[in-house]
Formats: C-alpha cells, structure tokens, sequence
C-alpha cells in the first residue's frame, strides 16, 4: 500500500506526541497579558499545545491545553505498539528462514 502523500508516518506521528507532551506553557500566558491590539508578533510565539483562548469581555482569560497525561498513555500505546510489531516482524521473518 503506496502512502499518501503529504501525510506524515508513524515514526512523525510520535515525534510530534512527544513535542506537545513537552511543550510550554510561557508563549500562551504572554499571548494573554497582552489586549489584541498589540498581537502583531505572534509568529514567533509556540502555541502548539493551546487548544482554547477565550478573553472575556470582563477581561477574564481562559486558556485550555492539551491534555499531556492523556497524550502520554497514547504515545506509551503507541510505543509499546510499535514494540509488539517489531517482534512479530522478527519471529514472521525467522519462521520464514527455517521454513
């Protein structure tokens, strides 16, 4: 089966878990210290893990996450996974030498 292109791999998938799991929190409470007005520099700023911004009219800021410890069991699946496909590989392979 020819993979689509543009998509990423599995190998990609993980990596990018485990960056979110990672990431930091500074560049969304700095987003929210400032009114909208002076938001003019967001490009360099790292919001991969914010899901929500919400600014109430009152002022009130809510930021919302991703969930790491939710994250980190899928990518512990993934990885205990991965393991599991590795040495069914192997064992596939070895039967396929002596047989």
């Amino acid at each position: 089966m020819a993979k689509t292109k543009g998509l990423p791999n599995r190998e990609q998938i993980i990596k990018r878990m485990w960056k979110l799991a990672n990431a930091g929190a500074g560049d969304a409470v700095k987003l929210a210290c400032f009114p909208p007005e002076e938001w003019c520099g967001t490009d360099g700023l790292d919001l991969d893990a914010l899901t929500e911004f919400k600014r109430g009219s009152n002022g009130v800021v809510e930021l919302k996450f991703v969930d790491r410890g939710r994250l980190l069991e899928r990518l512990l699946d993934a990885v205990d996974h991965s393991g599991e496909e590795q040495v069914d590989r192997f064992l596939q392979a070895m039967e396929e030498q002596g047989g």
